[in-house]
C-alpha cells in the first residue's frame, strides 16, 4: 500500500519578539522526588495524554517537536486573560502569528507545573487536526524541568526529576535543548556501504508519526559524501503543518545502510527529504525501544536491541490530502510517472471506496491500510477530469 507522505506535525518555531511578560521558556514545579506513570492512548500513531486544567480533563498530543498548543475553545473554557501575540513558523516554515497566553496550572497524574507558557490555535477548524479531536498539545517546554519516558510498548509516559528511578540499562548521549522551547536534539550517526560516517543533529519529535525524515541542508552535505542510495527524485508536496500544506517542490527518496541511534543500528532504513530546516526522529522510533529524554541532565537514551533490521520496499508513490482530496503527492517509481501525476485524486484503493468515506476516514487512512496488500486496483481522477483504472504491482 501506499506510503503517505503527509504528516501531522505541528511544530511551530517562535520568531520576533517574545513580549517582556511571557516567554517559553516560563514554567516551574514545585514538588521534589517526583515520579510519575501516566496511562496514554495511541490513535492513529499519536500519544495522547490526560491533562487537567482547573479541574477540568482534556485530551493533549504529546509532541516533544513543539511548544506546548491550547486550543482556542479551552482558551475560551478556561477564560484565560491577557494573551499576546507571536510570530512562528510551522514544520514548512510557513509563517503566521498565533495568541501565547499563559496556564496557571497544568496538571498531568499528580505533577503540577506553575504558570507555564502555550501557543493557541483553532484547532477544532484546522482541515486535518480537527480528525484528532485535540484539545491541545503538551510539548518540550512542559518537560523542562523533568525526564520524559515514552514507552509505547507499556502504554506508558513516565515523568521524574530524578532519571536514575528509571533504572535505564542503557548509557545516555549529550542532547541540545534549542531555544525557549526547549526542544531536544539528539546526535546521530549514518555509516555508509564505502564505509563512511557521518553525523547529525535531530529533532526528536513525537508529534511525528514517521521514522526519520532528512532536512535537504543535510541531504546535501551528506551526498557529497555518498552516505545514502538514492532511489529516486519526484517533485510535488506532502507533509501538512499547522499552517498548510508545503509548497510544491523536488524531494529524493532514499535508502541509508545504517543508521545509529546511541547504541542501537537500524539497517536499510527507506526515507524521503524535507524542506524543515532540521532533520527529525518521528514517534515510530518508540516502536523499537523506550525513548527518554533527559532535560534536566540534557541526555537523551533509547533502551531498545542493539540491531534493527528493515525490509520495506521502496514505494511506488506516496499520498497526501490536497484540497481537502485524498491526492497523489510524489511519484517514486518511474514505470508510473506515465501513469500517475502529483495533484491526481484518488478515487478507490483496492476494496476501499473514498467515496463512500467521511473526511477523517480519509485521514486516516494511513493506518486503515497499513497490514494491506501491497498489490492491488487503484482507481484514479486527473486533473482533466479522466478516470483511469491502474493496477499497482509492489516490486
Amino acid at each position: 500500500m501506499p506510503k503517505m507522505k503527509y504528516i501531522y506535525l505541528c511544530l511551530l518555531i517562535p520568531f520576533g519578539i517574545f513580549s517582556q511578560n511571557l516567554s517559553l521558556g516560563q514554567g516551574t514545579v514545585n514538588q521534589k522526588n517526583y515520579y510519575e506513570e501516566i496511562d496514554i492512548e495511541v490513535s492513529n500513531n499519536k500519544i495522547i495524554v490526560p491533562v487537567t486544567i482547573d479541574g477540568k480533563n482534556y485530551r493533549f498530543l504529546l509532541d516533544t517537536g513543539a511548544p506546548n498548543l491550547l486550543s482556542k475553545r479551552v482558551l475560551n473554557e478556561l477564560k484565560i486573560q491577557n494573551a499576546q501575540k507571536i510570530n512562528a513558523l510551522d514544520s514548512n516554515n510557513n509563517a503566521d502569528s498565533l495568541q501565547i497566553v499563559q496556564i496557571e496550572n497544568i496538571k498531568i497524574g499528580n505533577l503540577i507545573v506553575k504558570n507555564n507558557v502555550a501557543l493557541v490555535s483553532d484547532l477544532d477548524n484546522h482541515f486535518i487536526l480537527k480528525c484528532f479531536k485535540l484539545d491541545g498539545f503538551i510539548g518540550s517546554n512542559f518537560f523542562r524541568n523533568s525526564v520524559l519516558k515514552i514507552s509505547l510498548k507499556d502504554k506508558k509516559i513516565t515523568i521524574t526529576d530524578d532519571v536514575k528511578k528509571l533504572q535505564l540499562k542503557s548509557k545516555g548521549t549529550s542532547i541540545k535543548l534549542v531555544d525557549q522551547q526547549n526542544a531536544p536534539y539528539a546526535r546521530i550517526t549514518f555509516i555508509g556501504k564505502n564505509g563512511k560516517k557521518a553525523t547529525e543533529d535531530v529533532l526528536i519529535d513525537s508529534g511525528m508519526d514517521g521514522f526519520y525524515e532528512i532536512s535537504n541542508r543535510a541531504y546535501k552535505i551528506f551526498s557529497e559524501e555518498n552516505i545514502f542510495e538514492e532511489l529516486a527524485r519526484s517533485s510535488g508536496t506532502g507533509s501538512i503543518g499547522l499552517f498548510g500544506t508545503a509548497p510544491v517542490k523536488e524531494q529524493v527518496l532514499l535508502k541509508s545502510n545504517i543508521l545509529k541511534v546511541n547504541h542501537t543500528s537500524f539497517k536499510n532504513l527507506i526515507t524521503t527529504t524535507t524542506d524543515d530546516n532540521n532533520s527529525r526522529l518521528g514517534l515510530e522510533l518508540a516502536k523499537y525501544g523506550d525513548i527518554i529524554i533527559d532535560f534536566i541532565n540534557k541526555k537523551f537514551y533509547f533502551e531498545s536491541e542493539k540491531e534493527v533490521v528493515f525490509d520495506k520496499k521502496p514505494p511506488i508513490y506516496s499520498s497526501t490530502i490536497a484540497d481537502n482530496k485524498y491526492a497523489v503527492g510524489f511519484v517514486w517509481d518511474k514505470t508510473y510517472q506515465d501513469k500517475l501525476k502529483f495533484g491526481d485524486e484518488i478515487l478507490r484503493i483496492g476494496n476501499y471506496k473514498l467515496s463512500e468515506m467521511d473526511f477523517c476516514q480519509i485521514v486516516n487512512l494511513r493506518n486503515t491500510l497499513r497490514d494491506e496488500p501491497s498489490s492491488y486496483e487503484m482507481e484514479i481522477k486527473s486533473k482533466d477530469n479522466k478516470t483511469t483504472l491502474i493496477n499497482i504491482e509492489s516490486k
